[in-house]
């Protein structure tokens, strides 16, 4: 079964209108055919490889992936599935792309088992591994999950797997649905750390090897490890108690105690300590963080930079979380050169938000 000019689109559920207005604006002619699963659309659009581009383009905030559908493989869980959809993959125009040497991935996500079909007979794992072994073998192509250049995307359903292959940045994110995956260690301490290491990766930010870094909102202390960790001393303010374990490490100063009482209480020094790095975690209003946040930026160094969380509240009748987005980034863009905006896969009610190159202070 053949589909031109589709594609599916990945978002966080409950900014899902926000993720199609997002692209409304680069597309007019989008139109939604199917909710698949809440978060995951199928939509129809004039061009889908040029609003793809587009959409790279446009530092998106809600659409977190993007993938053409350029056939869509009937699937009737049997071991034949597998065979069906490599012959459909290396039929389309788009196989092209992978030759010799280029760097590609196949991606694979499952929804909508059927039950009464039984368990199907393969993983997603088994498909993604034997499609890029065969058109490895087929083309000369060499499989790289980690940084494809070309990406082949499955997103099988209970009777039909749709298949495309694009250009990973044109996916918006290299990873299967934008959804990135961190592995758990012993010394972690809160899932949070997994937001600041996507906010690093997305925003392509390296942490300075040396400097200082401010923590807002550090409790229990999940992000001001992976700082220590990468070199950094670290100012943590948090009224709450830290994790024990981070007494073991140099360059930690806990101020216990509320944002606002330590920025005023830094306003009155003559010498104020300066930041390579200010981040923030805070649980308050989106728009409140944005103006705490102007007021530490006092304290950054010209070449610094800030990553943080923007908490938002869940859409009702009378709130729209979009306008307190909008209202909290205007504000930071009054302040930054540089303000960047996305709705992480580790986010939930949340955006993460990078800015830098403060503006002088208009007096």
């Amino acid at each position: 079964m053949s589909s031109q000019n589709t594609l599916l689109i990945t978002t966080q559920p409950e900014f899902t209108q926000a993720a199609i207005d997002e692209l409304r604006i680069l597309e007019k002619q989008i139109e939604v055919l199917e909710e698949l699963v809440p978060g995951i659309l199928h939509c129809s659009v004039p061009d889908s490889a040029v609003l793809m581009r587009r959409a790279s383009q446009a530092q998106l905030i809600f659409v977190r992936h993007l993938a053409p559908v350029q056939d869509i493989v009937a699937l009737h869980n049997s071991e034949q599935d597998l065979g069906n959809i490599a012959t459909a993959i290396a039929e389309l125009p788009g196989f092209a792309r992978i030759e010799r040497g280029i760097h590609f991935a196949v991606q694979t996500r499952f929804i909508q088992t059927d039950k009464q079909q039984g368990k199907r007979p393969y993983s997603s794992g088994m498909l993604n591994r034997e499609l890029a072994m065969a058109f490895a073998e087929e083309t000369g192509a060499i499989e790289d999950i980690k940084k494809p250049e070309v990406v082949v995307s499955l997103l099988c359903a209970s009777h039909q797997c749709y298949v495309g292959i694009s250009n990973v940045e044109d996916n918006l994110s290299s990873w299967p649905g934008g959804a990135r995956h961190y592995a758990q260690t012993d010394e972690q301490i809160s899932r949070a750390e997994f937001k600041l290491l996507e906010a690093l990766e997305v925003f392509h930010i390296t942490l300075p090897e040396q400097g200082k870094a401010l923590d807002l909102g550090a409790a229990p202390g999940g992000w001001t490890r992976l700082l220590l960790n990468a070199g950094l001393d670290v100012v943590a303010v948090d009224p709450a108690n830290l994790d024990p374990r981070l007494r073991a490490y140099r360059g930690l100063e806990h101020y216990q105690g509320y944002t606002e009482r330590y920025l005023d209480a830094q306003a009155q020094l003559k010498h104020f300590t300066r930041f390579d790095l200010i981040v923030n975690d805070m649980k308050m209003d989106a728009r409140e963080a944005a103006r705490l946040l102007v007021r530490a930026s006092a304290q950054l160094r010209p070449e610094g930079f800030i990553i943080s969380v923007f908490k938002l509240p869940h859409a009702t009748e009378t709130i729209n979380p979009l306008k307190t987005v909008n209202e909290a980034l205007k504000t930071m863009r009054k302040h930054f050169n540089i303000v960047r905006a996305h709705q992480l896969f580790h986010n939930r009610q949340e955006i993460t938000v990078a800015a830098a190159q403060p503006l002088p202070t208009r007096r």
